[in-house]
């Protein structure tokens, strides 16, 4: 039995709200990365909180190795914010409304 289009409206306009929610909440967290002496704080907006390292990190003949790793950090920390809303678009991609 297929729905009238106020039903769809009506569901596509539930579907909006309820992702908007969960959009909002994710935007509110924080996520927090570890690697290697280094800790990266990013909110769901994907703006840096904090940063920290171990001091022992800063070798001042191999600035290098504590830019990678900071950038590695940062990076992993934007992806895991990404994966999360990845998950809420696949949570309401199959939502059963078809056009």
């Amino acid at each position: 039995m297929s729905m009238n289009m106020n039903e769809m409206l009506k569901k596509a306009r539930r579907i909006q709200t309820e992702m908007e929610k969960d959009e909002q909440e994710i935007q509110k967290k924080e996520f927090t990365i570890e690697k290697q002496g280094i800790t990266v704080v990013m909110n769901g907006l994907r703006k840096l909180v904090s940063i920290k390292f171990n001091p022992a990190l800063i070798d001042p003949d191999d600035p290098e190795l504590l830019e990678d790793l900071l950038m590695l950090a940062v990076n992993e920390a934007i992806e895991t914010v990404d994966k999360a809303f990845d998950e809420i678009n696949a949570k309401y991609s199959d939502s059963g409304l078809s056009f």
